[in-house]
């Protein structure tokens, strides 16, 4: 593993580092900068289980994308929500918390950095600014596990499907998505008939191609007119809190 001092200040290096880091400024960045462990996050690696201690706060770079999943008693999950090289897991201990709600799964292999819990908090303490930018993640993050939970409850699993493609190549910038129709049902909470049948529709309008589990995104633009509006409202509010780029 390289050292954590080499990491330079991702600013100059947005197309593959963390975007939230990246507004770091320059001196606060140095100060943690030996504090920041580059680790490789690979497919299905669970970060934390629910009830775990949350002993860092991972920061994804391009490519890797993180599912914060609920489980039930009987061991059933469901996505509630994903993040990627916009933002971080771990939020819960900027706010006092010791101990994982949901549990966070590794769903697109790739790279991040890691820091103690206790710095970061530390840092956010004594830095109102970066506790304003943390914070204004968390905002975002919350807005997305709402309207996950309606999305969920109320739409298709057709215009969900469409919704969580368009999520995921918002936060990988690529038109291939490494995906399993096991992974997607698990993450949509239906089937893997289900997924099967409904991307094969997808496949049929031209709107995507899945071979070898491998999705690839054919026609955006169909991709969002497909997609409930659930898509547009959480893009939106990234958006306004300049979290997300335009895609």
């Amino acid at each position: 593993m390289a050292p954590s001092r080499t990491l330079s200040h991702p600013s100059g290096h947005e197309s593959t580092q963390n975007l939230l880091l990246a507004q770091f400024p320059k001196d606060i960045y140095r100060n943690i900068a030996e504090e920041l462990e580059p680790v490789k996050l690979q497919l299905g690696q669970t970060l934390y289980h629910v009830g775990d201690r949350m002993g860092h706060l991972y920061f994804p770079s391009k490519s890797a994308m993180l599912s914060l999943l609920c489980i039930s008693d009987d061991d059933n999950a469901v996505e509630v929500a994903v993040t990627g090289w916009e933002g971080f897991v771990g939020f819960g201990t900027l706010m006092g918390a010791e101990f994982a709600t949901h549990q966070v799964i590794c769903q697109m292999t790739g790279s991040a950095v890691r820091i103690k819990a206790g710095v970061m908090r530390k840092l956010a303490d004594n830095r109102p600014e970066i506790r304003s930018l943390l914070l204004r993640y968390v905002q975002a993050l919350i807005g997305q596990i709402s309207q996950t939970a309606l999305c969920n409850r109320i739409h298709s699993v057709e215009e969900r499907l469409a919704r969580w493609t368009l999520v995921s190549q918002d936060r990988t910038e690529t038109q291939q998505l490494p995906l399993t129709h096991e992974f997607l049902a698990r993450m949509l909470g239906v089937n893997r008939s289900t997924v099967s049948l409904t991307a094969a529709t997808l496949q049929r309008a031209g709107v995507i191609r899945y071979v070898r589990g491998k999705f690839t995104i054919l026609d955006r633009k169909q991709l969002e007119e497909i997609s409930c509006d659930c898509y547009r409202i959480v893009r939106e509010q990234y958006n306004q809190l300049g979290i997300l780029r335009e895609p």
